[in-house]
């Protein structure tokens, strides 16, 4: 499964790249890494209870802008949160967001950005067990030794302070719109290179 993810962002990078070459064909092109976080304030994340705020989580990505007008434009992107490991290497998880936003700029250094996003979610367990406190003994718990996969549909908003070809962005994914008992909220701070603005 990671060789598919691995040999589809490449397809798509490689496409980016030879678009870069007939610059007619889209407006801008740019190229992001930044760091995700997944669930913001829904995962515990140490025994005293605290609530996961922040998370570092390397993501890289692109897109292309196409220029409705003078202020709208059309951004499709495509953005990989590398392979994270968790529980001593038990459990390997990789994301890819396949996004779709409407950028507004209102000012020449501000985009604002309405769009949604398809998450694949892909989850590989290693097996094993481990045992961990519950209580005054020990339990046994068993990690899974199964691959699988999730698609999440999101309503995604994001704030960009652009300085010349660089930018700065802090995109937002809102799972789950419609259902008050299960949204949940993600977010990713970009830095961003535009190759042609």
């Amino acid at each position: 499964m990671l060789r598919k993810f691995i040999l589809l962002f490449s397809s798509f990078w490689l496409s980016a790249a030879a678009l870069a070459a007939n610059s007619s064909f889209y407006d801008e092109l740019y190229f992001s890494i930044g760091s995700h976080t997944e669930f913001y304030n829904e995962v515990q994340q140490d025994t005293s209870g605290g609530m996961r705020k922040f998370d570092f989580a390397p993501t890289i990505g692109a897109g292309m802008g196409f220029d409705l007008n003078e202020q709208f434009s059309l951004i499709p992107e495509i953005n990989w949160m590398l392979p994270q490991f968790i529980e001593d290497s038990q459990i390997m998880t990789n994301l890819w967001m396949f996004r779709g936003d409407v950028a507004y700029d209102p000012l020449e250094w501000l985009r604002l950005r309405l769009g949604t996003s398809l998450m694949w979610s892909n989850q590989h367990g290693r097996g094993g067990s481990t045992k961990m406190n519950n209580g005054n003994d020990q339990t046994t718990f068993y990690y899974p030794d199964e691959n699988r996969s999730s698609l999440n549909n999101t309503l995604d908003l994001g704030i960009e302070t652009i300085f010349d070809q660089f930018a700065i962005r802090l995109q937002t994914y809102t799972y789950s719109i419609f259902k008050k008992e299960q949204r949940q909220y993600s977010y990713t701070l970009f830095l961003t290179y535009y190759w042609d603005k």
